[in-house]
This record gives C-alpha cells, structure tokens and sequence, in this order.
C-alpha cells in the first residue's frame, strides 16, 4: 500500500546571489580518446580528445568536472573518497542507506522514481577500498539537471534512520536468522574463491592500517556486530562538500553551468566544515609480514584451485611507469601466445585454464597476476582434475612457494633470451594496448572517462604527496595515448630493466587458494549456530517481530501520485540516438555462406565485421562437440595449401605450409582490437543467448587492416587441424571452466535453465545451447581427454572436421559491418568475396567439395537468397503441469531461483501483412504493455525488489522477457531466505490483483515510457551496440533502426493501463499459481528444504543431472 507522501522541504536558491556558485577552477583539458592516426609525430591533436572543464564551489573544495563528448549518453558520478577502518562494511553500508531518503526528500524511493521519471534505470552506486561512488546514465541533458540536486541532497543530508538500517543492513528474524540488503549481498560473495582471493592478497601486499588491506564491502561477521550510530558518524567524517567531486559526461550545451549548475540549491551544497583529506600510508607491511598464504574456500569438487600474485606498483601520479607496466603485462599475458600463457596455458599438462592481469589503479598502484583453472593435488586422488601425471611440476603445484618459483622462473628466462629475441615485441604489445584502449573507450566513453578520472579524485584526497594542496590534479591520464606512443620507441634494454625491477627484485606475494569439499557444509552448521544464539538473545519473541515489522514498514515505497506529479521530467524531443546510415544489401549470387550484407556507418575510429553462418540440424554425435569446436577454431595449426596468399605476401605459395598455433594467434593480435568465434549470440562459453543455431566470427580492427584481418579469419575457419595436442590442451582447460562455473550460482542456474528449456520435441535433435552447457560437456570432455592421452583421437578430429564442413558449406548467412562514417561498404564486401573464392577454390581442391548450393529454407527470392527475417522454432518443453526442480550444492550460502513459460506475445511485424498495415492494428502491443508493466516492477527501488529486499529475504529480484526464447522470466538472487522471498512475491502479485490502484497509479504510465525509452536509446548509443541492435532489426524483419524505433514507439504510446493490467492477469498472475505448467529452478545450499505446500519440488544434483548425458559419441 502507497504510504501518505511525506513534506518535501524547499530548499533556498542561489539565484540571487551576487557571486556564482562554482566558478572555473582551471583552463580546459583534453582527455584523448584514441591516438591520432594523422599524425606522423604519434602525438593527438587536442581537437581531437573531450574537452574537460573544472568548477570549483566558491567556498569549500567541492568540485564539478564536465566533460563534453558527442555520446548520446550522459553520466553522472558523484565521488566521495572513503576509507575502510575495519571489516564492518561501513562505506558500504552507507552506501546502502545514503538513498532511502534525505532530509529534503524525506521519502523512500523518491531518487529511484525521479531518475527512472528521467530517461534513466534508475540511479545506483558501488564502493570501493578508497571511494564511493553514486551513478545515473540517463538520455538527456536536463534528465541530469533535473537529478543531480535531488542527488546530492541524498549523499550529503540523508536520512540515516534506525528503521532502514534495519532492513538494508542487518537484523534477525524471532528465530534468529540473519537478514539485511547488505547481509545478503555480502553473503553470497564473501566465500567466493576469487573474492577471498584478492581480500587477503590486499593484506598480504599493504600494511595493515591500509584502507586496501580491509574489506570496504564487510564480512557478514563484522556487519553483524556494526551499529547505526557507527555509520551516522562515519557519515559526518567523510560525506561533507568539501570532500565531494561530480563528474558529468556527455553532450552538453555551452551554457549548461550557468543554467544547472549555478542554480543548484546553495545549501545543498554547503559545507559542515568537515575535510577527510589527509595522507595515507600506503607502504608495504615489514619483513616480518608473510608473503605467502593458503586460503581454503567453499567447492562442491577439489579438482581446480588458484593462486593470486601481487606487487606493489608505482605511485597512481606516475602515468609513464603505470603504462609501461601495462604494456608489460600485455606482453606477458595479453594473448593466449604470450609468454606466460604458452609456459602455463598452452600446453598438453596445463598448470592453469587461464591468466588474468590487472594493474589496480589505487594510490599506490597493485600489480596481480591470477592463475585459474590450477590443478589441485591433494590426497585423495578422487578429486583431482584428470591430468598427464608424468608432468614434473603437477604434484608440487600447491607445495609452498613452488608456484611463484616457475613463475619468477620464467620472468628470469624471459631475461637470458630478451624477450625470446622478438626485438620489437614490446613494440608490438603497446600497439596491441593501444588499441583494445581505443575500442573499450569507443563503446564505454562516459564510464572510461569516470574511469580516468576518479584516480586523480582520490589520489588529490589520500596521497601523501598531494597534502597541503587543495587542489584538485586532474589530468595525469589525459595524454595515455602519447604516452603509449613515446614507450613504444624504447629499446630493449628499457624494458629488460622495466621487468627485473618490479616483477622480478620487487617483493612478490601470493595466496594460493585451495578447494574445500567439507567447507560449504562447515560453514552452514556456522550459520546455524549463530541463528540459534541469536534466538536465544530473544526476550520477547512477540516484540521483537513487532520491532522488525515497524522497520520493514518504514522501509515500504512512499512516492505519492501527487509527488510524482510534481517531479521534473525531461523534454522528449532531446533524446538521441548514435547517428549512423544503414544499408541492407541482398546479393545477387551468394559469397559461400553469406547471402546478405548489412553494413553501418557510424561515428568510429574502427572496422566491426561479424560473420554470420546457419548450422541448421546437425546431428547430436557433432552437437556435443560445439563447444570444444569454438575453443579449438582459431585456436589450432592452420595448414594452408598451396595457391593462396601467405599473410601480407602477394604471391600464391609455391607448397603447402603449416602455420603455428602460437603464429596465428601472435598475428591475429596484432591486426585487431578484439575478436571471437562461437555459437550463438553470447557472453559466456557455456551459454547461447540467442540465434544458437548460428555461428559468428567477428572482429574488429583499424580500416587498414581489415584486409589481412579478413585473410586470416577466413582461412582459420577453412584451413585449421585439429592436432591431438591442441585437442588435447583446450579439453582440459574447458574442464577446469567447468570447475570454477560450477562455484558460481549464477552460472548454475543459467546451464540448469539450458538443460531443461532445450528439451525438443520427438524425433527432433536437442537444441545446441543444451549440448553447449556443462552439464553435457563435462562427461563429453574428459572422455576426449581420455581418447587423447590414448592416441586415440581419430574419431574426434572428425566429428571435428564435420562441423567444419558443416559451416564452409553452409548457406543463407549474413555479413554485419559497421565502418567509420566516410566508409563505402562495397570494398570490403569485394575483399570478402575475393579471400572467400580464393580459399574455398583451394578447400574444394583438396576436400573433394563441390560448389556451394545457394538453396536455404529461409531465403527469401528478390534476386538472391536472404536470411532476413529470421524465423526461429522456439525450443520450450511442451509442459502440462509444473517441472519444480530444486538443485542442491554443498558450496553455496545464499539461493537463487527462476521460474519461467512461454508466452505469447510478439515484438515485431508477422511479415503476413505490410510493416504499416500491422503497425495499424498495433499488433505488438500486449508485448509492449507487458513490457512497460515489467519496468515499473522491476526497477531498482521497485515493487518487486522492495518486496525481497525491505524484509531482508533476497538481495534481489527481477522479472523480464527473455527475448529470443519469448519466455517471462521471474528471477530471486542473493537470497538468505529464499522461500520466504519467493512467498513476498506471490504476496505482492495477490496484493496487486487485489490492490491494483493502490500499487501502479496512473503517473505509472509515463514513468515506464521514460525507462522503455532509455532502454531502447541505450541499445543504439555505440558502434557496437548500434550494429548488435541492427543485426537484431533484420532479424526480427525490420528495415533499418527508423523502422524500428517507430515500431517500438507507437506501441509504447499507444499502451494504456487497462493493458497492463490485461497482461498482469494473463501473465504475472500465473506465479502465484503452484500449478501453472512452468518451469520452476531452485539452487539453495544443500541444507534448505522446500515445503510441501510450495510444490512437489524434485531434488536433484548437478551430478545427477550430467549423468543423464551420452559422454562418448
């Protein structure tokens, strides 16, 4: 029920003030965006980066930093830098409380609503070990005008009261069980293996009164302990004016200060007088600390553990010596041909599945190498990862220090051989860094000039060598691009002397952490014990229930209709897309598999190619090897035969050659920013989103060389051969991913959803994302492995060769290019089709193939064969009563759940009648109300999560429409209680049934058109979001992005509330129904039971599951 909307108070103005609020606090800079490729010196032309400004608050430090770009997207960032003192979590937590409401805006979920009122998800946060930081992306500039006042009236006047501190931080229940937004949160993380990894390398690498050395998130052990008040005064130490910084990004008019900023409440801003800056001791702990420490964590198999390796790096102010490191661990492990990654990674015995490098941008910079994937030995040789147990190192692995001494090993030979003799190798890993900067900024420009940013915010703050000045640095990384450039001109000997000084003499310390099978169960009798304690504390039951009733009360969503009313909101005619120009070209004769070109001119300093082949029903015994096919293509020995063009060399070769694996790979890198090849449309290598039933090879890389890039690619897909070795290595390092998926709830419930969504229907093969999952790879996996370590891998190179077949036969595929705005796409439509008839004329030779037939059950016939649209056989159990699966892991300490169906709803034209005729008859718009209705349900301060999160039972919830399966998915995540989360949604759903005036008010309706809209600008505000999104129009039969967006928006505004309220009693309704034929997943930890009266519910394990899977095909 909508609690009576509490007085919001008025606040004084500063416009009658005689001297401005913020005033210029130094001349502009310029952050460079990419290096300039006009200029012969290497350096940028500062026309070419952002344009940043700093203002400074006439009285105190306070600081805003503009910074203008061309990006349809606006953030904004409010920086406060804060340190941990303990394990409690107070950062965080306050954090946590900071948007419950303020004293101006004393109501709970007033930010939430104003910025999803403003062309925005809703505002958020995160802390960090030296800062906190409060965030809005919106689509407007005066959606940030309107939110930044309200914002910071939140961050530096809030509420803090006891009743939210019981709800978003800690309390238990009358039987003792612990709950809170936070507890949950940090409950579900804290026993994580790479969480508790970079905890304790932290302590191991900094002194103990170091900020990085504590847990800033806290440790459900402390926050139990932590109290309101501690947080109250934490708050008055570090959130005062004088320690705050905004930084705005985006495309902001010239008078936007004079019109915004200075009018910006002037007490808002006002200054208590409090200044947290003062000089923190970073230096390393004295010789007497340990260097080394094993950690055990949480799994449900010790097959795999880990091991974190960490340095203190320069000072943050030191940009030339930072990237010079960053190019050294570029080198070092940047490609899977780098050094460590052939030493570690590449082999037949892998000691690790993969390398990650980070240089932490802390005020005294963390180098950290992470192995993952590291065979574990231990006593019982039933949990060890299957391996060649004649590998000398394998047994010793986990023995003290005899990690660190192969790794500090190969640091030393890289020495004696300078760099393997690869002169220019550096050379060449700055050009790599370069341009993966480049790219990342390109499609993240708001968060990557945060990002270089925030450092100089809390290096000003917490440096030793910025005290005394109350200046604000601003600057140190404006010019990285130059930098990188003058590095990459540095002899050998520079670096030689870069390497030995801080990875090699400089003190290295490490955690090796250990699988625990017992672990889960030990920390669950824990949990357990502390509940029963907690009980015991309990006086008077009855009143207690009282106490957390009244808080949970107070934590209910209290926006009223009438202050919704009077919430600013946004002029709709000043959102934007990314400018760009779409072309669909149909071929007249297909090139092999691609019938269609779709092409993109966008604003972008790079050339995005993604190659787009139908697989069509292959058969199960080649499904069940997808996943190592992926892995293995571009991966493996390219064997290229004679007559076609050797990398840059014009002339045909004279006899075939066999190019390395660790060749390919090093040249490949060279060419492009970024590239992959897999099924599907996906994130993850266990995991199809969308179109599994495609495989894409993309890339992306400067124009220049898109030719070469293109050369390489097509001929790695023709001409790659399967060897026993790589066979061998990528098996074993998919099954050591397969360990550490298996630790992740998120990852579980994903495969789970897989396996039991990707049941076909009778007499047709199962879907690829099914075979793709680790549920069926892993028995799959290791009898390849088996097969190679017994010479008998023949009948998997086939099957191998088979779906490569599959793909260079195949037909009715696409190719999706975006290409810088001046680009003509039909020279690189041309440099397609001559590296395609080249290669597949030399493949047909030596394979015996004939031409390609251009037939395609999906074409479409105007000249040519098209793919568009796309008509996909959604692969959905045909259920006629509940499938309720509860799946228990001994390592979890928190639950996840998601029940999902089938739904019918469209949103997008049949293609029966024309797109205006169908646009007429708003055919979509049960979709789009169904839509609108999840976003208001939805969004961060919304009905759903606040009915998990104020009672503490779940950290949170969400509830959407998985796209390409046209499934309604409810999901609960972090949850401690995760019945009693899921019992809080059907309350709510009933109460909406019951209530529905009471819960979505009429001012409802523009709120969810302000957050579709957001939704679909995001979707269309990069290069390569904007290309993803076109792929997607095609797909789905629209023309172009115009087609689209008028689609989308005509429906959006034709939805009214009784259509939502028709798609809440068609769909939602269905959740409260323990009958309804849905799927229904829970991944508890191994002690939760489900009652009875919540469904007949199947416990089944993960091993359980797999072993219902053919392993050898």
């Amino acid at each position: 029920m909508t609690m009576p909307a509490k007085a919001i108070i008025p606040s004084s103005t500063n416009s009658e003030g005689k001297n401005p609020l913020f005033v210029k606090d130094c001349d502009d800079i310029f952050i460079q965006k990419s290096r300039s490729s006009n200029d012969d010196s290497g350096n940028s032309n500062p026309a070419d980066g952002v344009r940043t400004s700093v203002y400074k608050h006439f009285e105190s430090n306070m600081r805003v930093v503009m910074c203008r770009t061309s990006s349809p997207i606006y953030t904004l960032n409010i920086y406060v830098p804060t340190a941990a003192p303990n394990n409690k979590g107070l950062p965080h937590t306050l954090e946590h409380l900071v948007l419950c409401g303020s004293k101006r805006y004393p109501i709970r979920g007033y930010m939430d609503t104003l910025a999803s009122y403003n062309y925005s998800e809703g505002t958020n946060a995160w802390t960090n070990k030296d800062h906190t930081c409060y965030t809005l992306d919106a689509t407007a500039e005066d959606a940030v005008a309107n939110v930044l006042p309200p914002f910071l009236d939140h961050v530096l006047n809030p509420l803090l009261s006891d009743d939210h501190f019981v709800t978003e931080v800690y309390h238990y229940d009358e039987t003792g069980k612990e709950k809170g937004v936070v507890f949950s949160e940090m409950g579900s993380k804290e026993n994580k293996e790479d969480i508790l990894a970079y905890y304790h390398l932290n302590k191991l690498v900094y002194n103990s009164g170091a900020t990085y050395s504590k847990y800033s998130g806290g440790k459900t052990y402390d926050i139990a302990k932590l109290t309101n008040k501690e947080i109250i005064d934490y708050h008055r130490k570090y959130y005062d004016a004088n320690n705050v910084t905004v930084v705005l990004t985006g495309a902001f008019s010239d008078d936007f200060e004079e019109k915004y900023l200075q009018t910006i409440p002037a007490d808002i801003v006002q200054s208590r007088g409090s200044d947290s800056r003062a000089p923190m001791d970073f230096s390393p702990p004295d010789n007497s600390h340990p260097r080394y420490e094993t950690v055990r964590f949480p799994s449900s198999d010790a097959s795999t553990g880990s091991f974190s390796f960490g340095w203190q790096g320069p000072k943050h102010g030191d940009p030339e010596t930072n990237l010079a490191l960053n190019i050294m661990l570029e080198y070092l492990a940047g490609t899977s041909s780098s050094p460590l990654n052939l030493r570690f990674v590449e082999r037949s015995s892998p000691l690790a599945s993969s390398i990650e490098t980070y240089n932490y941008s802390n005020v005294t910079t963390m180098l950290n190498l992470v192995f993952n994937g590291v065979p574990y030995t231990c006593k019982d040789p039933a949990n060890q990862l299957e391996n060649d147990s004649k590998d000398p190192d394998l047994p010793h692995l986990f023995e003290e220090r005899y990690f660190e001494s192969l790794l500090i090993g190969e640091f030393k030979r890289l020495i004696d051989t300078q760099f393997d003799g690869g002169k220019h190798a550096l050379e060449k890993a700055a050009k790599r860094l370069s341009d993966k900067m480049a790219a990342i900024i390109e499609e993240a420009l708001g968060d990557a000039l945060q990002g270089i940013l925030y450092l100089d915010i809390v290096a000003s703050h917490f440096s030793p060598e910025s005290q005394g000045s109350k200046k604000l640095h601003i600057g140190s990384f404006t010019r990285q691009f130059d930098i990188i450039a003058d590095l990459s001109k540095r002899p050998v000997e520079f670096w030689l002397s870069l390497l030995k000084k801080w990875l090699i003499d400089g003190t290295v310390y490490h955690v090796a952490m250990v699988p625990d099978t017992e672990l889960g169960s030990k920390l669950e009798l824990e949990r357990k014990k502390i509940e029963q304690a907690n009980a015991a504390k309990i006086v008077d039951k009855e009143a207690h229930a009282k106490y957390i009733k009244k808080a949970v009360d107070a934590s209910i969503l209290q926006v009223s209709e009438e202050v919704k009313k009077a919430m600013p909101t946004p002029d709709p005619t000043k959102t934007t897309i990314l400018s760009h120009k779409q072309n669909l070209l149909v071929l007249d004769k297909a090139i092999g598999p691609v019938a269609a070109v779709q092409s993109i001119n966008v604003d972008s300093g790079f050339t995005e190619a993604q190659i787009q082949i139908p697989i069509g029903n292959i058969p199960d015994d080649q499904r069940a090897y997808l996943t190592l096919f992926e892995e293995l293509l571009m991966g493996t020995d390219i064997l290229l035969p004679a007559g076609v063009l050797y990398d840059n060399d014009n002339t045909p070769l004279q006899a075939e050659k066999r190019v390395r694996y660790s060749e390919f790979e090093s040249r490949i890198s060279d060419l492009v920013a970024s590239r992959y090849s897999h099924f599907g449309q996906r994130s993850d290598l266990f995991l199809c989103d969308w179109l599994d039933n495609s495989f894409v090879i993309q890339f992306k890389s400067q124009c220049k060389n898109y030719p070469l890039a293109l050369r390489w690619m097509v001929q790695g897909l023709l001409f790659s051969e399967f060897t026993q070795d790589r066979i061998l290595t990528c098996s074993q390092n998919i099954l050591a991913n397969i360990a550490e998926a298996k630790r992740d709830i998120g990852a579980i419930v994903i495969n789970l959803d897989a396996h039991f969504i990707g049941v076909s229907r009778p007499g047709e093969p199962l879907a690829n994302m099914r075979h793709m999952s680790f549920l069926a790879q892993e028995g799959v996996l290791k009898n390849v492995i088996e097969k190679a370590k017994n010479g008998k891998v023949d009948e998997v190179i086939a099957k191998l060769r088979d779906i490569q077949s599959v793909l260079i036969q195949a037909t009715g595929g696409f190719i999706a290019l975006s290409l810088p705005s001046s680009e003509n796409p039909k020279p690189y439509v041309d440099t397609f089709a001559r590296e395609w008839n080249m290669c597949y004329g030399k493949y047909a030779e030596c394979n015996n193939a004939g031409v390609v037939s251009n037939a395609n059950a999906n074409a479409v016939a105007k000249g040519g064969s098209s793919p568009f649209p796309i008509r996909y056989d959604i692969m959905f159990p045909a259920l006629t009563k509940p499938l309720l699966i509860h799946v228990p892991v001994s390592s979890l300490q928190t639950s996840r759940s998601l029940f999902s169906y089938k739904i019918n709803a469209s949103d997008c034209p049949t293609g029966r009648r024309s797109f205006d005729d169908e646009l007429a008859d708003l055919v979509s718009l049960d979709y789009f109300a169904l839509k609108m209705l999840l976003a208001l349900l939805a969004r961060l301060d919304g009905p759903l999560n606040n009915a998990v999160r104020s009672k503490g039972y779940a950290y949170g919830g969400d509830i959407y429409i998985a796209g390409w399966s046209k499934r309604l998915c409810l999901e609960l995540y972090g949850a401690s209680d995760i019945i009693k989360a899921a019992g809080a949604v059907k309350q709510l759903f009933l109460n909406m049934h019951d209530n529905w005036d009471t819960i979505i008010g009429d001012t409802d309706m523009s709120l969810a058109r302000s957050v579709i809209k957001y939704w679909y600008a995001i979707r269309q505000s990069t290069p390569a979001r904007m290309l993803d999104q076109s792929i997607s129009n095609s797909i789905h039969g629209f023309a172009n992005a115009d087609e689209y967006n008028t689609w989308y928006s005509t429906h959006v505004a034709a939805v009214k509330m009784s259509d939502m309220r028709r798609m809440f009693e068609k769909y939602l309704l269905s959740f409260t129904d323990t009958e309804y034929p849905m799927l229904r997943l829970l991944v508890t930890p191994s002690d939760v039971d489900v009652p009875t009266e919540f469904g007949p519910f199947e416990r089944k394990t993960l091993e359980e599951i797999s072993a219902t899977y053919k392993t050898d095909y």
